[in-house]
């Protein structure tokens, strides 16, 4: 084992583009490279929303259920029943290290430098270039100028460093644990972090040596009450991986101030079960940047409890430039059991790519599923492409939801895998969905169905503003939350296929993700 302290400058790079090559697809982009998009992926499973922490987590095993998950449900494809909870948040005061928050969320250190560190519900276009959507560098990894510098080159070194044990159980809580390039495998949670960082001060960080080069074959988790950390450039691969029971890649507990940046979440498509490669349980300020995460569950056959993102409760949390695909269930589940795991307030995902998730019905890009006391308040989706998902792009169960705001979004054929004629670009599932929710200068390329059904939504605040349309739009009792005046045409997208949404089509220039 080899302990080196010695003081290092944080050399990461903040996400750009036309660096020096592009990459599209699934692997992350390598050495510099810029990554762009994510291309969908195949498969067929099915699914509904569950999961189980990592050893201090809320355990969960129901979501928004589906025709053919097997998730007991309590509503028309809507919630399902649970048998555990996560705890409200509590923890830390709110942190600092690396570039400060200037809108009182998660500080980011450790990758793409950011400008409103963890979650605010904004409407997105208030100096957000517009091109940067699920683009980014990546660089070496580098701890901070006058922050110690801890080397880690081993499994066993990584897991009593996470725990603050043995070697490095005096160390400071403002200590950058810096693993270099390797294999890190190990059975059930490798990655286990027990210490964080000094409460409203310098964070504990977690730096990779490169972003393909420090693999951990294995799980993490954050602790109840551990705050202020941050978790860099690496990669977390579930290929092959085997374990028992129900469990997350890495499970974020009831902590403050977390931040995953340039991480890459992947595995095989035949690993993980009822929960996803992050979780929250009463997490407040997380942020997730510029990270990869895809693959996770089953999804040649009873993954429909698998997901991308878990978002079970919590608070302050925002996913952002990031690509969410080709998850067994659903890219984003935001799932509060009726309130058994809590509720979940100020939401963001902005910039992201949403795409290829589901392999059954009822699974989407995303879900929010809320009813009883487990509320779901202030999301908002900014300048985000959602496409080729499964059944929806976004989906509303349960009514409790309120202040959703869709803003300058692209979507396009999602519900392209399913032969369902509820299958939709956007989807209530059954009347009392969609409370509170409005849009702002959408582009829509309809893969089948603009909305499936609008039910009740008008009354209770649901309506689908001016939009730019390729496809039908609903007419009657069916489309009577689609505003009038919606502008028709062909986007003509630049490429589709390889992930280029920008529209040629000039009347659609001010709809959509990449409108100025």
């Amino acid at each position: 084992m080899q302990r080196v302290v010695i003081r290092s400058i944080f050399g990461m790079c903040i996400a750009v583009t036309g660096c020096s090559s592009t990459q599209t697809g699934g692997a992350p982009a390598a050495g510099g490279a810029t990554h762009t998009g994510g291309a969908p992926a195949a498969g067929g499973a099915t699914s509904t929303g569950g999961a189980t922490s990592a050893n201090g987590g809320a355990t969960h095993t129901g979501g928004a259920t589906s025709a053919n998950g097997g998730a007991t449900s309590t509503g028309a494809n809507g919630g399902a029943t649970s048998n555990g909870g996560a705890t409200s948040a509590n923890g830390g005061a709110t942190n600092t290290g690396g570039a400060t928050s200037a809108n009182g969320g998660a500080t980011n250190t450790g990758g793409a430098a950011s400008s409103s560190g963890g979650a605010s519900n904004s409407s997105g276009d208030a100096g957000t270039p517009p091109d940067a959507i699920a683009t980014w560098t990546d660089a070496p990894g580098a701890c901070p100028a006058g922050m110690p510098k801890v080397v880690i080159q081993t499994a066993s070194e990584l897991a009593s460093a996470a725990r603050g044990e043995d070697a490095y159980a005096n160390d400071a809580p403002a200590t950058c644990y810096f693993l270099e390039n390797g294999d890190y495998t190990q059975s059930g949670v490798l990655f286990y972090v027990l210490k964080g960082g000094e409460p409203g001060a310098t964070r504990r960080l977690f730096v990779g040596e490169s972003r393909q080069g420090v693999v951990i074959h294995g799980r993490g988790n954050v602790e109840n009450g551990v705050s202020d950390v941050t978790i860099a450039n690496m990669t977390f691969d579930l290929t092959g991986y085997s374990a028992s029971g129900a469990f997350n890649t890495l499970n974020l507990s009831n902590g403050r101030n977390v931040t995953v940046d340039h991480v890459t979440f992947t595995g095989d498509c035949n690993t993980g079960l009822m929960g996803g490669h992050i979780e929250t349980n009463g997490t407040t300020n997380v942020l997730v940047d510029s990270c990869l995460i895809e693959k996770f569950g089953h999804c040649g056959g009873g993954g429909h409890e698998d997901h991308g993102v878990y978002l079970a409760s919590g608070s302050h949390i925002t996913i952002r430039n990031s690509v969410v695909s080709g998850n067994s269930s659903r890219g984003i589940q935001m799932y509060t059991a009726s309130g058994a795991y809590g509720t979940l307030d100020t939401i963001v995902v902005e910039r992201s790519r949403i795409t290829g998730n589901g392999h059954a019905d009822y699974e989407d890009g995303v879900v929010i599923n809320a009813a009883g006391t487990g509320t779901i308040e202030n999301v908002t989706f900014s300048r985000d492409i959602f496409d080729h998902n499964y059944y929806s792009g976004i989906r509303f169960v349960g009514g409790v939801e309120s202040g959703v705001l869709i803003d300058h979004s692209t979507f396009d054929s999602n519900g392209a895998g399913s032969t369902s004629a509820s299958r939709s670009e956007i989807n209530i599932d059954s009347a009392g969905g969609g409370a509170g929710t409005t849009t702002k200068a959408l582009l829509f390329d309809v893969g089948n169905l603009l909305i499936n059904d609008c039910y009740d939504a008008t009354s209770l605040g649901f309506g689908i503003g001016v939009s730019f349309v390729h496809g039908a739009i609903p007419t009657g009792a069916a489309g009577n939350c689609v505003a009038a005046g919606q502008i028709t045409g062909d986007p003509s997208f630049v490429n589709a296929a390889a992930g280029d949404y920008h529209a040629r089509n000039a009347a659609a220039s001010a709809y959509g993700a990449y409108a100025p």
